[in-house]
């Protein structure tokens, strides 16, 4: 096993090597220009969009972090409301008629 992983960093720095020797060698005759004008307009194309979407984010994320604080703010009303109900939810929840057992479980209303 330890072969096996020996030979496969080998094969990666032989690897590298070659690209490093072509690349430095097509930099010397002059071709260092990568992209061309159309590959350059494409790069810059995705730059703004990245630019455009994270500016997005950072306003959804302002907004969460608004939304998340007018919750904070309410959670001692629920706690009050809780403890008025006896800790049982109020909305659409009703004891259940006819209960044989009398364990008066309260189940969900059909709307």
């Amino acid at each position: 096993m330890l072969a096996l992983v020996l030979v496969m960093l080998l094969c990666v720095a032989l690897g590298a090597g070659v690209v490093g020797y072509v690349m430095v060698e097509a930099r010397r005759e002059g071709r260092g220009e990568f992209w061309t004008p159309e590959g350059e307009e494409l790069i810059a194309g995705a730059r703004r969009t990245t630019a455009k979407v994270r500016a997005r984010g950072e306003r959804i994320g302002r907004s969460a972090g608004g939304v998340t604080k007018d919750l904070a703010a309410r959670l001692p009303e629920r706690r009050t409301a809780r403890a008025a109900t006896g800790g049982r939810p109020s909305v659409g929840v009703e004891e259940q008629d006819g209960d044989a057992g009398g364990s008066g479980a309260p189940y969900r209303a059909a709307r």
